[in-house]
């Protein structure tokens, strides 16, 4: 990303069925009256399937990219971040950051589409699905910030983009904040794009890296009408002086996603329910890791949490620098546990390095929910040109009884 960034600039210079009965509000909403704030309500999670949910006890990957899909001109150029959207037509929607992507516009952000399998996928960019086409930037000093992509989701055929204006070289801190951050939206299937010019929906540093819930093939596993976001204030992963070590979770009615004051935060427990609030004051988190790993590299950023319909889990897969890190819960909101830490240590080679972000498609998941293909792209080794690309490798997971 780092490399990359310069080039931008120069050429810039030029519940799991937590809800209840889906009909408006919850059917088993409640007000929160002892902290008295009425807009609170609590959700009873009634759910057959969580009885018979398989808990994942162990998570491996492959020390290297085994497949990469480059830009046919400039592979070495090609693109980091990927997160990825399954759509209704079959097709894997996917967007890089810093890169061509895999078509011939250089830009801080592309859309492109892939088709087959890996390792035979092959992937087209969008024509005209890049930089302001796609997303927006707010504020003063506009040129010290870069459009990022952090998350991607299919929805009745719609897709949805959650992008951060993310600070670049020009700043004191690249990479170190994330002030804003919206959602863009195509109802053409990445051809034309709309999103609220004037103002992001998320600002001031709070809830600005942003990525959907994966339910599989254009959200065909939603148990209801509520779409889940996860989120990050401040940064997409650790920065100077400051560890990223907590993620929250919002949601929103599946036709008011692009409605800001239609979102509720998850507040907390009480009795063993979920608490949500419309305050994002009142948001907690639902996963706290303050674990130090290797080189003093905090552990949660921006990554993918998808949902396994084979053992009905959710897996959240993140990274540090020198390592990868799998949290499973069977909701939501939780309970989350660390399940997987796999490092890469020492000297990297082209068959044992790491990556970022690590992303999950769910449409390389396997029929059994016991493995698939994740994504990663890599520009901070002496190889990096050989990989800052859509990189594939293979995951396999355990569950528990196996």
């Amino acid at each position: 990303m780092k490399r990359l960034s310069i080039f931008v600039i120069l050429l810039a210079a030029y519940g799991f069925a937590c809800a209840g009965a889906g009909d408006g509000e919850p059917s088993s909403a409640s007000i929160d009256a002892a902290q008295n704030l009425p807009e609170k309500f609590i959700d009873v999670p009634v759910n057959g399937e969580l009885l018979v949910s398989h808990p994942i006890v162990d998570v491996r990957v492959d020390d290297y990219i085994s497949f990469k899909l480059t830009n046919r001109w400039f592979p070495g150029y090609t693109g980091d971040l990927w997160p990825s959207a399954w759509g209704d037509d079959d097709r894997l929607y996917t967007v890089n950051g810093d890169g061509f992507g895999f078509g011939n516009v250089f830009a801080e952000i592309v859309l492109n589409v892939v088709d087959g399998e890996p390792p035979g996928c092959t992937g087209a960019a969008v024509r005209r699905a890049f930089g302001p086409y796609l997303a927006g930037k707010w504020g003063p000093e506009q040129w010290k910030y870069s459009r990022k992509p952090t998350g991607l989701m299919c929805l009745d055929g719609a897709l949805y983009l959650f992008f951060q204006n993310l600070a670049n070289f020009l700043m004191p801190e690249p990479f170190g904040e994330a002030p804003h951050a919206s959602i863009s939206v195509s109802y053409d299937r990445g051809q034309t794009w709309s999103y609220d010019r004037r103002a992001p929906m998320f600002t001031d540093y709070l809830f600005t890296t942003g990525f959907f819930l994966d339910y599989g093939r254009c959200q065909q596993y939603m148990p209801d009408d509520w779409v889940y976001v996860y989120g990050l204030d401040f940064n997409w992963r650790f920065a100077h002086d400051f560890d990223q070590t907590k993620m929250y979770l919002a949601r929103v009615r599946r036709d008011e996603i692009l409605d800001r004051a239609a979102w509720w935060f998850f507040a907390g427990m009480k009795n063993g329910r979920p608490v949500w609030s419309t305050e994002i004051m009142d948001k907690a988190p639902v996963l706290v890791d303050e674990t130090i790993y290797t080189g003093g590299y905090s552990g949660v950023g921006q990554g993918s949490v998808v949902y396994l319909p084979a053992i009905k889990r959710y897996l959240y897969s993140t990274r540090a620098v020198y390592e990868w890190i799998f949290h499973e819960a069977p909701t939501p909101w939780g309970p989350w546990t660390k399940v997987a830490v796999q490092s890469w240590t020492g000297g990297w080679t082209p068959m044992y390095h790491a990556g970022y972000p690590a992303i999950i498609p769910t449409k390389f998941l396997d029929a059994d929910g016991r493995g698939g293909w994740i994504v990663s792209s890599l520009s901070d080794s002496w190889f990096d040109g050989t990989y800052y690309s859509m990189g594939f490798r293979r995951f396999r997971l355990a569950v528990q009884g196996d």
